[in-house]
């Protein structure tokens, strides 16, 4: 429960009624619950002020506004506030700080910040009662919305934080407060934005910052961008990778078609403990090493995270495995960066070795957001595509032409296509029952609508 008198303190709200309570905050007029606080935001194209009176009427009780709104009830609360959006966000700072015992651990990553969000989650819910982001909720409206979500079970929330540019990951800590920080890789996403490899890691640096002292910043070892946010913050750094001088280290990896399993060592004791995965590919045990380093700064054995990774998922479209008929698809169509589309290259090659004889087909569209770099960085995956054996290659979108131009050069066997529907069609008329099928692009460029335009 949210009172008024928080959203007051917290915001400097014009308010001259009681001090109710609200079930919760909601800025979405048509998922109304009764007893809401409803928040009017107002962008380019919209403005919640319009949709107040509706949101009344589905069963909210108070309303969160920047101008006079006309035809509400009498006896609903009404706050004022210069900016909603700012205000909402304040709000769910001065809640997380009204749980004096809550933690919050915050997640960054170039690729595979929401896996390792699921992961961490799942490690820490062995011991602790956790919320976390749901779906990738990680910007400035779905991290206040996760925040909100807190409640007085809660021991720990696991917080996802994006970003597109310099500061913005240093504002979403100003509103979550966290005590500890995890970057799991440091990319080439967004690099249109930043316009480099140090600008990036100085980007995800910011969440190790500002951490207190007795918190943990937890970064991957392996990755140069990332060590270096070591020297930015006061709190305990933890390594994890597959390099021996990390605290959290994995070695045997191997991969088949179903899963993959590893070992895990902690340097400073030595323990070592085997640990089942139902994803597949060297990134996941990257993240899962992330989790178990993660967990274990707030005393969860690698032993008691093993049992949590075994049965963990993940949020969906990210390596979702799919069977269409004698088909089986690999929906990993969340988003795209060369260093993920390697990754996932790596997964069907393995997936391809696990099953035999199976042929493996990858769908690759445009990824986004990579300015000058774009060319190479496409031609860099029609080089990858080769390398790891894969048979067909289908691509659409503008940029993804040059997957298959590079492709095509190395010997590879692949198509570009003008749009989604015409790859469709292509993939109906190649594919074999037993083939493996690699769904990755952009999110924008929705790969994983093949999934529907095939059957």
């Amino acid at each position: 429960m949210i009172d008024a008198k928080l959203i007051v303190s917290a915001t400097n709200a014009e308010y001259t009624g009681e001090n109710i309570e609200f079930t919760g905050l909601t800025t979405d007029s048509r998922t109304v619950q009764a007893g809401e606080l409803f928040v009017a935001f107002s962008g380019e194209n919209f403005d919640g002020h319009n949709y107040c009176v509706k949101a009344v009427e589905l069963g909210a009780t108070g309303v969160l506004v920047s101008k006079d709104v006309t035809g509400l009830p009498e006896g609903v609360a009404v706050f004022k506030v210069a900016d909603t959006l700012k205000a909402f966000q304040e709000i769910a700072r001065a809640y997380r700080r009204s749980f004096a015992n809550l933690k919050v651990f915050a997640i960054t990553g170039s690729n595979g910040k929401t896996s390792t969000k699921d992961l961490l989650a799942a490690c820490l819910g062995a011991k602790y009662n956790v919320v976390k982001t749901q779906g990738n909720f990680n910007n400035e409206i779905g991290l206040p919305k996760t925040l909100l979500n807190i409640t007085d079970e809660t021991d720990i929330a696991v917080v996802e934080m994006g970003m597109r540019g310099l500061g913005q990951i240093a504002e979403l800590c100003q509103i979550a407060e966290p005590d500890s920080g995890l970057i799991s890789n440091v990319g080439e996403t967004h690099m249109e934005l930043l316009g480099s490899m140090e600008n990036i890691g100085k980007a995800k640096g910011e969440i190790v910052e500002d951490l207190p002292a007795d918190g943990f910043a937890v970064l991957n070892g392996d990755n140069e961008y990332v060590v270096a946010a070591a020297d930015k913050t006061k709190a305990k750094v933890v390594f994890f990778g597959l390099s021996e001088a990390c605290d959290y280290c994995g070695s045997d990896i191997v991969t088949t078609g179903l899963g993959t399993t590893f070992t895990c060592t902690e340097k400073a004791t030595g323990n070592k403990v085997q640990v089942k995965l139902q994803l597949i590919g060297e990134h996941n045990v990257y993240n899962a090493l992330s989790a178990i380093a993660g967990a274990a700064c707030y005393g969860v054995t690698m032993e008691e995270s093993a049992k949590a990774l075994a049965t963990a998922r993940l949020t969906g479209s990210r390596q979702e495995i799919i069977y269409i008929g004698d088909i089986t698809f690999i929906n990993d169509a969340y988003n795209a960066s060369p260093a993920s589309m390697e990754a996932a290259l790596k997964t069907l090659a393995e997936a391809k070795k696990a099953a035999k004889n199976s042929r493996t087909i990858a769908v690759l569209a445009d990824m986004l957001e990579l300015g000058a770099i774009s060319e190479d960085g496409h031609r860099r995956v029609g080089r990858w595509v080769v390398e790891n054996g894969t048979d067909f290659i289908l691509t659409y979108g503008n940029e993804a032409a040059y997957i298959s131009d590079e492709a095509k050069k190395l010997g590879g066997n692949a198509q570009h296509c003008a749009d989604r529907h015409e790859a469709a069609n292509v993939l109906r008329t190649i594919a074999n029952a037993g083939d493996i099928i690699l769904l990755k692009g952009s999110r924008s460029m929705q790969v994983d609508k093949m999934l529907e335009l095939f059957k």
